[in-house]
């Protein structure tokens, strides 16, 4: 009898499992990649930060006046996610420079016809300003920025109209509208 007590007690005890079959093993290694997933990762915030420190950190040139930041600006012009006309463009900076004062440069080096809208996105002065033709002349709207607008046609130019200007595209003349 003392046999059979022994033997109803080893078929009670169970085997133990490898550790990578336990459930909570696996919960933990999930955790564990998303966590070093997410600490990678950066959004748009972190990656306009870092992108604008290492721009000032690497300038050794900076240039000491408008004229000179305007000669020295170069953008990365991109279609404009969800413009259904195909027509509007982007590009942003974090310049000292207002966009009136670069608009027909920027027309005549970034513009492929006269049917496209640009948007420029000052990080720096917290504006989006919009570039298009009329005739003879360069409508340039300096809008409020609204967050993440430059992502998404239906945000684009959805600030609060701050100044109007039109130049003239044949002598670079600036009127001021409103």
């Amino acid at each position: 009898m003392g046999d059979r007590r022994s033997r109803g007690k080893r078929s009670r005890v169970k085997a133990r499992k490898p550790i990578f079959k336990k459930w909570w093993f696996w919960g933990f290694i999930i955790i564990i990649i998303g966590v070093a997933y997410g600490s990678t990762g950066k959004d748009d915030n972190d990656n306009k930060e870092t992108e604008i420190n290492s721009t000032t950190e690497a300038q050794t040139n900076i240039p000491q006046t408008e004229s000179e930041a305007e000669d020295s600006l170069s953008f990365n012009v991109m279609k404009v996610p969800n413009d259904v006309t195909g027509n509007w463009r982007v590009a942003t900076m974090a310049e000292n420079v207002e966009a009136q004062n670069i608009a027909l440069d920027y027309y005549k080096k970034y513009f492929g016809n006269d049917d496209e809208i640009h948007a420029i996105v000052n990080f720096n002065y917290k504006t989006t300003t919009k570039i298009s033709v009329m005739g003879d002349l360069l409508d340039v709207s300096v809008y409020e920025y609204v967050d993440k607008e430059e992502h998404d046609a239906n945000l684009l130019f959805s600030g609060m109209l701050l100044k109007e200007y039109h130049v003239n595209k044949e002598t670079g003349a600036i009127e001021e509208i409103q």
